[in-house]
């Protein structure tokens, strides 16, 4: 990460309404008092993704992976820009996903670049505490050209977002609370593992888990696998 690495839920409750035919033969009975004190109230919160968490891609997803493409998504005011970015977010997520990678059936995470664009990724929201120590890990495939490089990095929020989009600048420069490069890696590898320790702020309470891919565009995608984190001992 170089500075370029750059959902809600809504209940709907319906409560039928019954009546006797016959006049003579109703009875009114009175609804249990579970039923009436909580008609009107609202669903708990949903309690947001938090480590430790440990994706492997050959199950259930651990890890909600969200298009990420340059610094910031466009604010919604722009009108000119934010639909040529919406195509690319488009591109982007229909040539990715997960793939088998070997006669095992092991799957692993694929993306790659798009000509035009300096920076593209997925990234995972994660709910963390403050002045806490993390270890992030995972397994990385790759052959970048020169000039390209791909890794994981860490952006720092203050609060959990329950947005499942790339954030525009405002949102950003008005949640951001830091940035860790993590692990970044070039040339030609086959599967290596990378680890990375990092300590949240005083004021962090949610980050991104970035996966990325910049510089020099190639048809060659980047893999991910085994991707891990949880807090970790001082």
């Amino acid at each position: 990460m170089t500075g370029k690495i750059s959902l809600f839920i809504l209940f709907l409750f319906a409560l039928p309404l019954f009546s006797g035919c016959q006049k003579e033969d109703r009875h009114e009975t009175a609804a249990p008092a579970s039923t009436v004190s909580g008609k009107n109230q609202e669903p708990p919160a949903p309690s947001p993704p938090a480590p430790p968490v440990h994706e492997t891609f050959d199950g259930a997803p651990q890890l909600s992976l969200f298009a990420r493409l340059g610094d910031y998504r466009p604010e919604e005011q722009d009108e000119l820009t934010l639909p040529y970015w919406r195509t690319y977010q488009e591109h982007l997520i229909k040539t990715a996903g997960v793939v088998v990678t070997d006669g095992s059936g092991n799957r692993a995470y694929s993306f790659r670049s798009i000509k035009g664009i300096d920076s593209v990724g997925f990234f995972s929201p994660l709910a963390v505490k403050p002045d806490t120590r993390y270890q992030v890990s995972f397994r990385a495939k790759g052959n970048l050209p020169e000039g390209a490089s791909a890794g994981i990095g860490i952006l720092e929020f203050d609060r959990f977002l329950w947005v499942g989009e790339q954030f525009p600048r405002s949102l950003d420069e008005e949640h951001r609370t830091g940035q860790i490069d993590g692990v970044i890696f070039g040339g030609t590898q086959n599967w290596r593992e990378h680890s990375f320790t990092f300590t949240t702020s005083p004021e962090t309470n949610m980050i991104h888990l970035v996966l990325h891919r910049e510089g020099t565009p190639s048809r060659e995608p980047v893999l991910f696998d085994d991707i891990r984190i949880e807090p970790t001992d001082p």
